[in-house]
């Protein structure tokens, strides 16, 4: 092969790369730019699981509604008209044919009587109306326990409305972290590109080997693969985000690349005061036990009698047009006061009650340890946010070390004194540090994210931040 046949290959491949990388560092067509509180309100509008938690506290709702049966009256009507028809028939029947005249008494004889087939049409319409006095407070607990049940519910959609917004957190900085790790290995190809063109001149020039071009070469074809990589993966970042948000995962989604870092948080003990106070679990869980403690009250109730009232007023009559006009005829009204005990069922009470108590002693038992955990949980999301803020300025440090590792290395290559793989070695120290430093800042704000939610103010903060 020739030499001109060989730059012209080299030209040709290096022309072959750097289409595909303009191609690869292209965006995607362009959707609204939005920030993280963007983000956001989209999901809060459009999450699925959100949507579905609400549907949820609006069923709580109707629960109240429906828990008011046991103290309001039930009222029923009905209305009928039937025909009843007998065929002919015959029996015996004992028919008086005399009477005694020493005693007096009838006489009777047994005779077949024939009865004609016969027709009779019958209406009827009633009104009832059952007021239950007295079941051992079930009506009246029963009231109350929807009530808890729907506060809990609320507390169930905030904790929802936190996770929705951790999510969102977590996805946009995992897009921002990818779109950061995409320039860093768009700045790696840029430095082996001109690693490569400098082995190429001084190759030229006499001043090195051809294996120092051929290394530059796959230098170059590493970094690359490495960066087309990373574009398929803040491809999938950027569905991710999109499917959080409760949209198409292929609308076009572009964001602001913003990150803030707070160098100071409150002490352990007013994070957790803070949790006490405004995590919506604790307060469901607490709610959770006063609903069970209520359940158990219920079951208890059914050891009472139950005492309830009761009006019926019938019309009957052949006719039907009877039955609704001439109210002062053809009715009865029924009233009174019902007592009902139950005896025995079979134990079915006394289990009741004892899966009642067991299900009060196991909600007790859940939010004590769910406190624990959210005290676990918060020491350790602001231990590791701690560690990355330290671990962010010894990267800050790396970094430069790096960067000028890479100028050392280049210069010393330049005038003959080091090798290619000294620069190699550096541009992927120079790499790595860039692309710890990006993970350990993201990571942070992460943790951020994380104890906010574990705080309860995943939310608040939202509103805050807006005004």
């Amino acid at each position: 092969m020739t030499g001109i046949s060989k730059q012209w290959i080299r030209a040709v491949w290096i022309i072959l790369i750097s289409t595909g990388l303009q191609t690869g560092f292209a965006q995607e067509p362009n959707g609204p730019l939005l920030s993280l509180d963007d983000c956001i309100n989209i999901a809060l509008k459009n999450n699925s699981t959100l949507k579905t938690t609400r549907y949820a506290d609006d069923v709580a709702r109707y629960d109240v509604l429906s828990s008011y049966s046991g103290i309001l009256p039930s009222i029923s009507t009905s209305a009928g008209r039937g025909e009843v028809e007998t065929g002919p028939s015959e029996y015996l029947s004992n028919e008086p044919v005399g009477i005694d005249p020493e005693t007096g008494n009838v006489i009777y004889e047994q005779r077949t009587r024939k009865i004609a087939k016969s027709n009779r049409k019958s209406s009827s319409a009633s009104v009832t109306i059952d007021q239950t006095l007295f079941d051992g407070g079930i009506w009246w607990n029963q009231i109350r326990k929807s009530h808890t049940d729907k506060k809990a519910s609320e507390y169930n959609l905030a904790s929802e409305r936190d996770n929705v917004i951790l999510q969102v957190q977590q996805a946009y900085f995992d897009l921002l972290k990818q779109i950061k790790l995409l320039q860093v290995y768009k700045l790696a190809v840029q430095r082996s590109e001109a690693q490569y063109d400098r082995a190429q001149k001084m190759f030229q020039l006499g001043a090195t080997a051809r294996v120092d071009v051929f290394r530059a070469k796959v230098n170059v074809g590493n970094d690359s693969i490495n960066y087309i990589n990373q574009k398929n993966i803040v491809a999938q970042s950027r569905k991710k985000l999109n499917l959080v948000m409760g949209r198409d995962p292929f609308l076009p989604l572009e964001v602001e690349v913003k990150l803030e870092l707070p160098t100071t948080l409150p002490g352990m003990d007013e994070l957790i005061e803070t949790a006490l106070k405004n995590q919506p679990l604790i307060h469901k869980n607490e709610l959770d036990i006063k609903s069970k403690r209520l359940s158990l009250s219920m079951a208890k109730g059914l050891n009472f009698p139950r005492l309830s009232a009761y009006v019926n007023y019938n019309r009957f009559h052949e006719n039907l047009a009877k039955v609704f006009s001439d109210f002062g005829q053809n009715y009865q009204t029924q009233y009174g006061i019902r007592l009902s005990f139950n005896l025995f069922n079979g134990f079915s009470d006394y289990a009741n009650i004892q899966k009642a108590q067991l299900s009060y002693r196991i909600a007790k038992e859940q939010l004590e340890n769910y406190k624990r955990n959210l005290k676990s949980a918060i020491q350790q999301y602001f231990a590791n946010y701690q560690s990355y803020l330290d671990i962010i300025e010894i990267n800050r440090q790396n970094l430069e070390a790096a960067k000028e590792e890479l100028r050392l290395a280049e210069g010393r290559y330049q005038v003959g004194s080091g090798t290619s793989l000294e620069v190699r070695e550096s541009q992927v120290n120079l790499t790595r540090a860039e692309e710890t430093l990006i993970a350990a800042r993201f990571n942070a704000r992460l943790m951020l994210a994380e104890l906010d939610n574990q705080l309860g103010l995943s939310f608040s903060k939202l509103k805050n931040h807006e005004k």
